[in-house]
């Protein structure tokens, strides 16, 4: 998605103030880092040449902290949707005045992805600017809680920031905004539950997705790296060959090479139907939601012949897409209700919550504004989630597999993979090991970010 062409440039200013209250898929974050354990960190890395300004981006960080990202959550007491109180203290914008040691770059920006967030007192994220030893080139870091922004919402704040253009902040809600949002969001929920329920009793239950292998539960994983990750630049000619070559493309060959390194890791095999997940944005013009995404999922089945021919795998992302309405509907009720419970009944209800087996998150063209930080030079970009996380066992226990995301910029494709299964991914170097094997099968090959 063109998130650029989300950010409306005329004056926006409204006499009516807007109450801002988390919707479902914020909420679910929150519980997914107060109920679970397991909060998802978003992070871009750029590197750009030494001739960068450091100066020019910390500008825009200090005006990301008044705009759209400027935003905690707040709660009241009683029943009813928490809201987003609007602070500068929203974000941290530092310059770290220490060289980063040659060959150490990669490690400086997983050590930034792993810095404390905190989306009810902030900072709930962070912009950090630093200088390579080896070339003096620029290494820039922004994380931010997924409570807070998806990446369509991080893209769509850097652009507005780059812009100049002003973020009208929600008010704080009174006493009766608080009571009718109460009862609609009860009303709400308690009637989603009778869908729910009513579709449940007439649909007949899917059939279930073979998967050779899961994590054993008793597996000793105190060793492993938590959610390491590999991101390789490939150049975009070479990557577009490799799916036009086998009737695919760039989406296609995408979820066909997040199969492969799952088949590497042992985790299925020929014959398996693994379910791909593919992220796709809903927002729109104007969006003021901090997460705003839909998930389709495909099919793919584990063939050798996928490595000649991507027909199947194309095929089985176009039917994900046609399907979208139906899984996004059932996936937004469930959360719907999840929101109108607490916190001690979500935590036994979550006791067989898995993460994802495959989720393919595919960016395409990267905004230009994005891609330079408005310093008029692209940056080497690695787009990653992080699920931050101190005990790997809580990520064994959820049987997760892989994530990936897949970005277009600067004549390069950017391709990152992040381990979900701490038994058998558990660290970086095992990681690069299966993306490289992949790359070769399919004649393709790049450079690690930050070489």
């Amino acid at each position: 998605m063109n998130f650029a062409s989300l950010v409306r440039h005329d004056d926006q200013s409204s006499p009516d103030p807007i109450v801002d209250r988390l919707t479902a898929d914020d909420d679910l974050f929150v519980r997914m880092d107060v109920v679970l354990g397991l909060p998802v960190v978003n992070q871009t890395l750029w590197r750009f040449p030494a001739t960068v300004y450091v100066d020019t981006i910390t500008a825009l960080g200090q005006k990301l902290r008044h705009g759209r990202l400027s935003r905690l959550v707040a709660r009241h007491r009683g029943p009813g949707r928490a809201y987003w109180r609007y602070t500068p203290e929203a974000g941290a914008v530092e310059v770290q005045h220490d060289p980063v040691p040659a060959g150490e770059e990669g490690s400086w920006g997983r050590a930034q992805a792993d810095a404390p967030l905190d989306f009810e007192n902030g900072p709930a994220w962070r912009l950090v600017v630093a200088r390579a030893a080896a070339d003096d080139s620029v290494l820039v870091s922004l994380i931010i809680s997924h409570v807070i922004a998806d990446g369509g919402t991080g893209a769509v704040a850097v652009i507005e920031a780059i812009h100049g253009l002003d973020y009208v902040p929600g008010a704080e809600p009174g006493l009766i905004s608080d009571v009718r949002d109460a009862a609609d969001l009860l009303w709400t929920a308690g009637r989603t539950a009778v869908r729910i329920w009513r579709a449940s009793r007439s649909t007949p239950p899917a059939s279930p997705v073979r998967v050779t292998g899961r994590p054993t539960p008793g597996t000793d994983v105190s060793d492993a790296e938590t959610a390491p990750n590999v991101t390789v630049l490939i150049p975009q000619a070479d990557y577009t060959a490799a799916a036009t070559s086998r009737g695919g493309t760039d989406n296609s060959l995408f979820a066909a090479l997040m199969v492969g390194v799952l088949e590497r890791s042992g985790r299925v095999s020929p014959g398996d139907v693994v379910p791909v997940s593919l992220p796709v944005s809903s927002r729109t013009l104007d969006d003021r939601r901090a997460n705003a995404s839909s998930g389709a999922t495909a099919f793919v089945e584990v063939d050798p012949h996928r490595y000649e021919d991507l027909t199947a795998v194309r095929t089985a992302c176009k039917d994900a897409y046609g399907r979208l309405a139906a899984n996004s509907g059932a996936v937004a009720q469930r959360a719907v209700v999840l929101q109108a419970l607490s916190r001690s009944i979500t935590r036994r209800l979550a006791s067989n919550v898995t993460t994802p087996l495959c989720l393919a998150s595919n960016v395409g063209q990267a905004p230009d504004e994005f891609a330079t930080l408005g310093t008029g030079t692209p940056g080497e970009l690695s787009i990653r989630a992080i699920t931050a996380t101190g005990d790997p066992a809580r990520l064994r226990d959820r049987k997760g597999g892989i994530s990936g995301w897949l970005a277009i910029n600067d004549d390069h494709v950017m391709f990152s993979v992040s381990s979900l299964d701490p038994v058998r991914i558990p660290d970086a170097a095992c990681l690069r090991t299966l993306v490289d094997d992949e790359l070769t099968a399919w004649g393709i090959s790049g450079k690690l970010w930050g070489a």
